[in-house]
C-alpha cells in the first residue's frame, strides 16, 4: 500500500490492498510465514518519559542487480510512537549510536528521560554483579545529556516491546522489495517513508497517528545540551602486503591474512595515545595499538605473527580435511605447494582462517570453482567465496530471462537442429606452438 504512495498511483485503504494481496496468495499459492508468541498487556506511559533503541539489518538487491547488507537504527518515544531511523553500510560502533542519538534529539526538538536498550556491546562493556558498565563515549554521553539508560534483555515485549515493533515493521515495510542506489538516497527515502506512513498513518495498536499524539508530547521532552564529543581524529588506510599500516613513519600490525590483493581497506582512529585499526566495509576492530614516539618501527602484537608452530605436512593435512572431496583438496594444496614454496605457509592458513567464516558447502563449491577455472592461490580463493554466491545468482537471472524471450517458431526449430562446428583440440595446439591452421 506504502509502495503504491510512493509510485504515485494513488491512494487505496489498507484493507482494500490486503484483500488484493490475499486473493493472490490464493491464486499463486504462495504462503503467508508467521510467528506467533505470548505477549503481556503492559499500561501506556506518560508524555515525554521513554525512548526505545535497537538495531537491525537487511539485505537489499541494488540497482547493479547484485546483493547488499545495510545496518540501520531506530528510534521510538514509547507514549507516541514517534519513530526515527538512520541507515550505514556497516555495523554500528558507539560512535555511531552517539551520532545516531544526537540525530533524534535534533529530529525531535528534545529528549525523553529514559533510553532503554539492548545489554549491546557498543553500549555496555559488562554487567559488574548488577552495576553496568558502560563503554567509556556512552558514559561521557549520557552524564552529558542528563537521561537515565535502562538495559533490558533482548526480544523482551514487556521492556522494549514498542522498538522490536518498529524494527519488524521498518523490514516489512520499508526495506521488503526496494532496491538500493546508494546510502544517502536510502536515508532520503526512508525519511520521506517515516512522514508517509511510519509516523504519518494510524497506528494499529494506539489507533492514533504518532505525528498527531508527537505534537501534543515534544512540550515534555527535555532540552537538548549538544554534547561535544573528545575529539578524535580518523584516518583512511590501505593494508600492505606485510598485513601492517603506515601511520606516522611507523608500520602498525594487523592480523596476519588480513591483507587483500584487491586493496582492504582500514581506518585509523585516534584518541590520546592509542590507534585502533578498523575494517572500513565491517567496522570490525582488528588491532590497537599505543601509538609509538619513535620513527621507522614495526609495532606488532604477538597475536598478529602468523602461527609458525605447525608444520607445513600437518598443515597441509588440515586444509585437505576441511573439504568434503579430499581428493580434490589435496590436488589444489599440492599445487599451491609448487606455485608458492616459499609462501606456502601464509597460503594455508589464510584458507584455514575461512573456515570459521563460510558453510561446508560454500568451501567445496569455491574449491571446485578453483580447480576449475585454475585460480591456484589463496587470494583467488578468497575472493571466490565472497563472489561465488553472487555470480551463481547473476547466472540464474540470466537463464531464466533467456527462458522467457520470445521466439518465433521458425527460429526455435532451426536452433533445436543447429549443429555448431567443432574442431579437434590439435587444431588449437598446434596454434599455441606456432603453427598455422592446416600447415606443418
Amino acid at each position: 500500500c506504502d509502495w503504491l504512495e510512493e509510485q504515485n498511483y494513488g491512494n487505496y485503504a489498507e484493507s482494500t490492498v490486503r484483500r488484493y494481496v490475499k486473493q493472490l496468495r490464493v491464486k499463486y499459492k504462495i504462503d503467508k510465514h508467521t510467528k506467533r508468541r505470548q505477549y503481556e498487556a503492559v499500561p501506556e506511559l506518560p508524555m515525554g518519559l521513554q525512548g526505545q533503541v535497537d538495531f537491525g539489518q537487511t539485505t537489499q538487491m541494488t540497482t547493479a542487480g547484485s546483493r547488499i547488507k545495510l545496518y540501520f537504527y531506530a528510534f521510538v518515544l514509547a507514549h507516541s510512537r514517534y519513530k526515527y531511523i538512520e541507515w550505514q553500510l556497516r555495523p554500528f560502533v558507539t560512535d555511531d549510536l552517539i551520532r545516531c542519538l544526537q540525530n533524534t534529539f535534533k529530529f525531535l526538538g528534545g529528549k525523553p528521560k529514559q533510553i532503554v536498550y539492548d545489554q549491546d556491546r557498543i553500549i555496555v562493556v559488562s554487567e559488574n554483579n548488577g552495576d553496568i558498565i558502560f563503554t567509556q563515549a556512552f558514559q561521557a554521553f549520557r552524564q552529558t545529556e542528563h537521561f537515565e539508560a535502562i538495559e533490558c534483555r533482548g526480544f523482551d515485549p514487556e521492556s522494549k516491546g514498542k522498538i522490536e515493533n518498529v524494527v519488524k515493521f521498518v523490514k516489512s515495510s520499508f526495506a521488503r522489495g526496494r532496491i538500493f542506489k546508494d546510502i544517502r538516497s536510502w536515508n532520503n527515502e526512508s525519511m520521506d517513508w517515516l512522514q508517509r506512513r511510519g509516523n504519518g498513518k494510524q497506528h494499529n495498536g494506539t489507533k492514533q497517528v504518532p505525528a498527531v499524539i508527537f505534537a501534543e508530547e515534544q512540550p515534555h521532552l527535555q532540552p537538548i545540551i549538544n554534547y561535544q564529543p573528545a575529539q578524535e581524529v580518523a584516518i583512511e588506510r590501505t593494508i600492505r602486503k606485510d598485513n601492517t599500516v603506515m601511520y606516522q613513519s611507523n608500520r602498525y600490525s594487523v592480523p596476519f591474512g588480513s591483507y587483500d590483493a584487491h586493496g582492504r581497506q582500514v581506518v585509523l582512529k585516534v584518541n590520546d595515545d592509542n590507534l585502533t585499526i578498523i575494517d572500513q566495509q565491517t567496522g570490525e576492530i582488528l588491532s590497537e595499538h599505543q601509538i609509538s614516539t619513535a620513527s621507522g618501527k614495526l609495532i606488532q602484537r604477538s597475536s598478529d605473527r602468523r602461527n609458525r608452530s605447525v608444520g607445513i605436512p600437518k598443515l597441509m593435512a588440515q586444509v585437505v580435511q576441511s573439504f568434503t572431496d579430499q581428493t580434490a583438496a589435496h590436488q589444489f594444496t599440492k599445487q599451491l605447494h609448487q606455485k608458492y614454496p616459499r609462501y606456502i605457509r601464509d597460503q594455508l592458513q589464510v584458507i584455514l582462517r575461512l573456515r570459521g567464516d563460510y558453510s561446508q558447502q560454500a568451501l567445496d563449491k569455491a574449491l571446485e570453482f578453483c580447480l576449475k577455472q585454475h585460480l591456484i592461490s589463496a587470494t583467488d580463493f578468497k575472493a571466490t567465496m565472497e563472489m561465488l554466491p553472487e555470480y551463481e545468482a547473476h547466472l540464474d537471472r540470466v537463464r531464466d530471462e533467456l527462458a522467457t524471450l520470445p521466439l518465433a517458431e521458425a527460429t526455435q526449430a532451426k536452433l533445436e537442429i543447429l549443429q555448431p562446428e567443432v574442431r579437434s583440440l590439435e587444431v588449437y595446439a598446434k596454434i599455441l606452438k606456432g603453427a598455422h591452421h592446416g600447415t606443418n
